[in-house]
């Protein structure tokens, strides 16, 4: 985050052309943790690839109102929770989870592929809060506070779904299943 802000503080300014520098700056170094991220939150590599795109164009609307350029990548990160969970609310979970669920695909000879892919699959079986608030903790190495500020909760919010969501990750995972609410 400080390269960014160091390289991208050069460069900003109130023309388009500085702006348009800095989103690409960003585009390059953030892309393809914020699809990570987005793919986490949604199951799906294609809506997740949407989702950042749709999240840099809504900067690029937005560039104006960011008081500092070092907001842009808490902005980022805000746009791809909102936007992962608008459609997240649009289909039906139940639909994304029964197309990841263990049992219902074939075993790879990858077995690392196999763990990232029941893990998906876990990650898919927890309520949105409570997965949003585990991905942004330890996948996206935020810190509590940050991580309430891109879901907009209270700091006690983060504390309490992540503990409650790695304790049913960990249920999950364990086969001992049980509705994860």
């Amino acid at each position: 985050m400080r390269d960014t802000h160091f390289y991208m503080s050069g460069i900003v300014g109130s023309e388009p052309v500085a702006r348009d520098e800095a989103v690409a700056v960003l585009w390059q170094q953030q892309r393809s943790r914020l699809v990570r991220l987005a793919v986490g939150l949604t199951g799906d590599r294609d809506v997740a690839e949407e989702i950042v795109q749709e999240s840099f164009a809504s900067l690029l609307g937005r560039w104006r109102f960011l008081r500092d350029v070092s907001a842009a990548q808490a902005y980022l990160h805000r746009a791809v929770v909102n936007q992962a969970r608008a459609r997240w609310r649009a289909r039906r979970r139940s639909q994304v989870a029964a197309a990841v669920l263990p049992g219902r695909r074939e075993q790879s000879a990858d077995p690392d592929l196999d763990s990232q892919l029941d893990m998906l699959a876990a990650l898919g079986r927890l309520p949105w809060g409570k997965r949003a608030c585990v991905l942004l903790r330890y996948y996206a190495d935020m810190s509590e506070a940050e991580t309430a500020a891109a879901l907009g909760v209270s700091v006690g919010t983060v504390k309490s779904q992540t503990a409650k969501g790695l304790r049913q990750l960990a249920t999950v995972i364990e086969g001992q299943g049980g509705e994860t609410r």
